[in-house]
């Protein structure tokens, strides 16, 4: 079956298949990974929907003793993956992963755009005992009050679910996870991009602002702009 990111269209709309992003995903995925007390224990690593792969390729440079797996529907993201790969990151397109076992499934930005996340979730589940996921906070006063803001993460980006902290702790809940760490990330305000307009930077200004003086929390609801980084001890 095809799809935006089977045919073409995600990679035109997203060059580069957002590779500029992998070095601050990778620092809060290390973070999560210590305050969760796991680092020391991960030897094979897979991440699923992992795009151009530039995340596990900065990550195996730093551990070249890990082994990494990374795989991605897209065809377009499998070549970028090839690209420059370590010795210690093997790449393949689909679920091709077979009956192989991890230490811990990554999914990073990709729930909100599986179709079943509950059946994703099944899956990830039966690669390995720990998950570590990055999912958008995409619900929010704002969007709420401008919800072309929905449409443009739908329309751009690909997302079809939405989701609030609460109701990502309650799916996780229902799962009977443990969760070992959760931390809130803001990309727009650790990694600002450039902005022209002065409207731009007034609203980057109360973001940042918002970030500071609230609590993330808070801030995510009432703001926007945020995702969570988090680590789960799957229910056997």
């Amino acid at each position: 079956m095809t799809s935006i990111y089977t045919d073409g269209t995600y990679l035109q709309a997203n060059p580069g298949w957002h590779a500029q992003d992998a070095r601050w995903k990778l620092q809060h995925v290390l973070r999560a990974l210590e305050q969760a007390g796991v680092t020391g224990k991960l030897h094979n690593v897979c991440d699923v929907g992992c795009g151009a792969g530039e995340l596990l390729k900065e990550w195996a440079r730093k551990r070249p003793h890990m082994h990494f797996t990374g795989c991605d529907i897209s065809p377009q993201a499998h070549q970028l993956c090839l690209q420059g790969a370590p010795d210690n990151v093997h790449f393949v397109q689909g679920n091709k992963t077979g009956q192989a076992s991890f230490d811990a499934v990554l999914a990073i930005d990709v729930l909100e755009h599986v179709p079943e996340p509950d059946l994703f979730l099944t899956h990830l589940e039966s690669k390995a005992p720990l998950l570590v996921l990055h999912v958008p906070l995409d619900l929010s006063v704002r969007s709420v009050i401008k919800p072309e803001i929905l449409e443009t993460e739908r329309r751009t980006v690909g997302h079809i679910h939405f989701y609030t902290a609460p109701y990502l702790r309650r799916v996780l809940r229902n799962r009977g996870y443990q969760i070992l760490s959760w931390h809130y990330t803001n990309k727009y305000v650790e990694c600002p991009p450039p902005l022209p307009r002065l409207r731009s930077r007034i609203g980057m200004l109360i973001r940042k602002v918002a970030h500071v003086l609230l609590p993330h929390s808070w801030a995510a609801w009432w703001v926007g702009g945020y995702s969570v980084m988090l680590v789960a001890r799957v229910r056997r």
